[in-house]
């Protein structure tokens, strides 16, 4: 059989033997069913911890599908720890505060824990999770020409930014922008009568991970402490310093630390887990730890995806006995001609060895009896109950939807979170029909030939990180362009025309980095990794400062993120919705139930 499958460069056409190589996570099985009423029991009677993987917002609109099939099968309420990186990070702490507001007893609805108290969490992520991703987070992130401007100074990042808009739209909407902070994160439960089993409530702790870039070692946010973990990776001989990880309440820290301890906020810790490299620069803390020589050691802090994508080291750690492992980073995928340009080596190198390091820790998830973990991976194979028709396809799109922070159409965000909820549904299997959301709209599409070869092209196209609405087949985003830029082409043209050449080229210069700057992250990236253009460019940033340029170019590049806002991500988000913004009542596909123990 063969098909075609849009990839980053052009049409190729796969065998679908090969495609299945490249999802079958190197040899693993993935598709050993659990006994649940096995696994359902300890994790009620062992700490259970859940792990939460790398991957961008495609990850964290997969683990949504994942936690609300593990609602149903009643797995949530007796997880223990949960360890987040990147992309799990986001969706991990907008689960954590959910769920702190329903142990502490703070819900309007005055909703009690149990079961369906779980499902309801979820089913209230699934909208306003998503509700938040369209709004595009990193389009929003160039909306203030002020902090466009001071991103070019130091002392404020790329990253800092970040941090601010997940708190704004995520974690306080609408509230002080301060956001919430580290110290205030642990659970202080009300008294609620204990489980129908007798047991207490558990009452989870939350694991944020990053990796400390001065010494390469796993840096671990949580409401008691930060610092590093020296788990079982680090080497014994290894002369490396670690960082000793600062409680917030120990009678032993310096005014200074826990000056800087008291500051630190939820929004930067995720920002930090999700610090791409090359991308984002790193998150700096200063004022916690000092050398021998009692100079200030300020702590630079990237993607926890370095260290560890999946989020298992922390829960090996923490010695959880039951572990679940919902997995939707990127697995290394074939490349038939790899090429040679430096910048395209640089990067399969950093996937191989990423890949290398992805199955060293997964080898120790699986050397574990079989009945303490369960391992749910985009990528898996599904039964046709799933996906009735071009599942190939279909899954190759999913594997290769971008891990970036942009707008999801419903059509990306409504099959990521099914083919999640049906991975677990498949791998912990459970007889009954399950409850009722949102995402299972998409299997109307996935009925329909026409309608599925539609959704197929959306998620194809989702490959890319830009210009995506330029590639949908839809002649409305070509049109608007060509008539916004006659008259402004003309104009612009004009006006060069009348001055020198070297000031037209520094106006042309000028403008073509604003763009870039905030379009391309390509030319991001490398501006960002190569140490000589980065002091450039700060070196530039100061002389421009005093002649009003940064503000200019701030202006400039909010001006062009808001028509992009405006018109081309709204009509993006059109052209992938989904019916009206209702809860589906169609037939479930999985035909399982919520299961009682």
């Amino acid at each position: 059989m063969r098909f075609r499958a849009y990839t980053k460069n052009n049409w190729l056409n796969l065998d679908s033997r090969l495609l299945r190589t490249v999802h079958s996570d190197r040899g693993y099985a993935q598709n050993n069913m659990l006994d649940l009423a096995a696994f359902h029991t300890a994790t009620q009677h062992q700490k259970t911890g859940l792990a939460l993987s790398g991957g961008g917002l495609r990850a964290s609109l997969f683990h949504v599908g994942v936690l609300g099939r593990l609602a149903e099968l009643d797995l949530l309420q007796h997880v223990d720890v949960i360890s987040t990186v990147s992309g799990g990070s986001i969706i991990g702490a907008y689960y954590y505060l959910k769920v702190k507001e329903l142990l502490e007893g703070r819900r309007p609805d005055r909703l009690q824990p149990g079961q369906a108290a779980y499902i309801q969490l979820v089913q209230e992520m699934e909208v306003d999770f998503l509700h938040a991703v369209q709004k595009n987070m990193r389009m929003r992130a160039f909306l203030d020409w002020r902090k466009n401007a001071r991103m070019f100074r130091e002392g404020y990042s790329s990253t800092d930014r970040m941090a601010e808009l997940y708190t704004e739209s995520l974690y306080t909407p609408g509230q002080d922008a301060t956001g919430i902070f580290l110290k205030d994160l642990p659970i202080k439960p009300a008294a609620f009568p204990a489980q129908a089993n007798g047991l207490p409530h558990k009452i989870p702790t939350l694991i944020l991970n990053a990796t400390a870039l001065n010494t390469g070692n796993l840096w671990q946010f949580t409401g008691a402490c930060v610092g590093e973990e020296v788990s079982g990776y680090h080497r014994p001989a290894s002369q490396m310093p670690v960082m000793p990880k600062l409680y917030f309440g120990s009678p032993e820290l310096t005014p200074l630390q826990r000056l800087s301890l008291d500051w630190l906020t939820l929004g930067q810790a995720v920002a930090a887990s999700c610090c791409v490299p090359g991308l984002y620069e790193p998150l700096y803390l200063s004022g916690l730890y000092q050398s021998e020589a009692g100079e200030n050691i300020v702590i630079r802090l990237v993607d926890g995806g370095v260290f560890d994508n999946q989020g298992l080291v922390s829960l090996f750690a923490e010695g959880c006995a039951q572990i679940i492992c919902s997995d939707a980073s990127d697995l290394l995928k074939h490349v038939r001609d790899p090429s040679t340009g430096l910048i395209n080596v640089t990067m399969r190198a950093n996937e191989i060895m990423m890949d290398r390091i992805r199955n060293k820790i997964l080898d120790d998830l699986f050397a574990r009896p079989p009945q303490t973990h369960a391992f749910f991976h985009l990528g898996a194979t599904v039964s046709r109950q799933t996906f009735p028709d071009d599942a190939p396809q279909l899954l190759y799109a999913l594997s290769h939807i971008r891990t970036d922070l942009d707008s999801f159409t419903d059509q990306e965000a409504y099959t990521l979170m099914y083919y999640g909820y049906r991975v677990v549904s498949e791998q912990l299997p459970s007889p009954a029909v399950g409850a009722d959301w949102r995402f299972l709209q998409i299997q109307d599409l996935l009925r329909d030939e026409s309608q599925r070869q539609v959704l197929l092209r959306q998620l194809e196209v989702g490959s890319k990180q830009f210009f995506k609405v330029f590639l949908l087949g839809k002649r409305l985003p070509h049109v608007i362009v060509l008539a916004a830029l006659m008259v402004p082409a003309g104009i612009v043209a004009f006006v060069l025309s009348l001055l020198p050449w070297w000031v037209s080229g520094l106006l042309a210069l000028g403008l073509l980095s604003s763009v870039a700057y905030s379009q391309n992250a390509r030319i991001n990236q490398y501006l960002n990794r190569v140490e000589r253009l980065r002091r450039a460019r700060r070196r530039l940033a100061k002389v421009m400062a005093p002649l009003g340029i940064p503000s200019l170019l701030g202006l400039i590049v909010a001006a062009a993120s808001r028509v992009y806002l405006s018109i081309f991500d709204r009509l993006f988000l059109r052209y992938g919705q989904i019916g009206p913004r209702t809860r589906s009542q169609g037939t479930n596909l999985s035909g399982v139930d919520i299961p009682h123990h």
